[in-house]
């Protein structure tokens, strides 16, 4: 067997730690993180006692990381996108080969620098499109290109975030603001352009798209409401998303879980939200309901490097930017945004996302002449139902869902890290390389000059200029 590729990570936020530094714990036949570069001491700190990490290879930032000459096999780039430019240049012109945190970069010429730079240089360039990597998804490709649903005609696919997820991350957190970060059809949605294209084999020719930012604004505000939820908000009761109840009481995971379509999921999520004291004297003894009823992960370890801790948790919400109203933050991202495409073959597909589902996940219908396709894929539920237009019989199709114990995205995280080793070995062409993820990133740029400009766009032409 051969030695576990070695890792130098750039960043230890959520991604790097809990998908990147994760599977690495779990597997070290495979992957061992031998260096880390992060700018916060305490995460830094974290992450490499954690991963046996010397302090000589502890980095406060990738460019600190990259000074000394190559001291690994391969980069995971984990930082914020505004961050991606710089430091994937810096980590090709070092020779590293690279898996890149997606977008590829916030806007278009930084994305084509970088696709250029790691072709140029004959280095591998995956890029973290996770999706491709779970059942749930690797399915609806083998339908669609199987030919059982005959020749496929429109593609309707909905990316529903979440209302707290929503308000986590693009309104208080690091994607609000398109002035600090990538525009949200991007930074969201270039999985679900990337999907389309991929189970369809083919590009989009024309695109048009409409959408804003129609709730999280100041006067939508409840009356009275003050600056800071944790400063005697009168709409606690009644606001979904009135901080406490997101962070500190977990109850959207919760909530979640209690909708799982698997009866000892749905009962204990239940149990849990009408007996939280009952349930978490019960958890006391058992790790597996602890992990519910003492809940520290996403989103509450991501604003507070002691998740574990109540008073962590709370004095964040009090000087942090998660415990702002959502109607008084510096957001200005859509929170709704729909993107019509028209393909090379005559396939017509529409992407709506929004950011007020009560569920979080992605749901699609494919109709073709044959048969149509129906799929949910979210944290409790991941199926997939194919409806033949001869027999009227319907085929269903369950896969194991997060809550379950797929891991991150339904299982992707897993695929997507172990492809990158393969890659590396040598053993298999990686599935998600920058240039197959390229495409995404196109229709997702034109897509915010479509809506930004109020035209459609001619995608032949928007090629050939990019």
């Amino acid at each position: 067997m051969p030695n576990p590729l070695r890792i130098l990570l750039f960043g230890a936020g959520s991604r790097g730690r809990d998908a990147y530094g994760r599977y690495a714990l779990e597997h070290p036949d495979e992957v061992k993180i031998v260096a880390v570069a992060e700018p916060h001491p305490v995460r830094r700190k974290q992450f490499a006692r954690a991963h046996g990490i010397p302090p000589h290879r502890q980095f406060p930032g990738w460019e600190e990381a990259l000074a000394g000459g190559k001291i690994a096999d391969a980069v995971i780039n984990a930082t914020q996108d505004e961050m991606h430019h710089a430091s994937a240049l810096g980590a090709i012109a070092a020779g590293y080969d690279m898996l890149l945190e997606k977008p590829v970069a916030p806007t278009l010429p930084q994305t084509l620098d970088i696709l250029r730079a790691a072709e140029q240089a004959g280095h591998i360039l995956m890029i973290s499109h996770v999706l491709r990597y779970t059942t749930f998804f690797q399915n609806v490709h083998r339908i669609i290109q199987s030919g059982w649903l005959g020749q496929v005609i429109n593609i309707s696919h909905s990316e529903n975030v979440a209302y707290y997820h929503m308000a986590h991350s693009y309104v208080r957190g690091n994607w609000r603001n398109d002035q600090i970060s990538a525009s949200m059809i991007l930074a969201k949605c270039c999985h679900d352009l990337d999907l389309i294209t991929w189970v369809l084999a083919e590009k989009a020719v024309q695109l048009s798209s409409v959408g804003s930012l129609r709730h999280f604004r100041p006067e939508n505000a409840p009356g009275g409401a003050p600056m800071r939820c944790t400063d005697g908000c009168p709409a606690a009761e009644t606001c979904p998303y009135y901080a406490p109840r997101i962070y500190l009481d977990s109850l959207p995971i919760k909530h979640a879980v209690s909708q799982s379509d698997k009866w000892l999921f749905r009962t204990i999520g239940r149990w849990t939200l009408r007996h939280p004291g009952l349930m978490k004297a019960i958890g006391k003894g058992i790790p597996y309901l602890r992990t519910l009823t003492e809940y520290s992960g996403w989103p509450r370890n991501t604003i507070t490097e002691f998740p574990e801790s109540d008073a962590a948790v709370l004095e964040a919400l009090r000087k942090g930017p998660y415990g702002r109203c959502v109607y008084h933050c510096d957001n200005n991202v859509v929170d709704h945004q729909i993107v019509s495409m028209l393909f090379e073959s005559g396939i017509t597909a529409t992407l709506t996302m929004h950011g007020h589902s009560h569920q979080e996940g992605r749901t699609l219908r494919v109709d073709g002449s044959q048969a149509t396709l129906l799929g949910k894929n979210t944290y409790s539920q991941s199926w997939l139902a194919v409806h033949d237009h001869v027999t009227g019989e319907v085929e269903q199709l369950t896969f194991p869902a997060e809550v379950e114990g797929a891991g991150g995205h339904s299982g992707g995280d897993q695929g997507l890290i172990r492809s990158f080793v393969n890659a590396i070995q040598g053993d298999k062409l990686p599935l998600t390389s920058v240039r197959n993820s390229f495409e995404s990133h196109l229709l997702a740029f034109a897509a915010e000059e479509a809506r930004l400009g109020n035209k459609t766009v001619d995608m032949n032409a928007f090629r050939e200029n990019a």
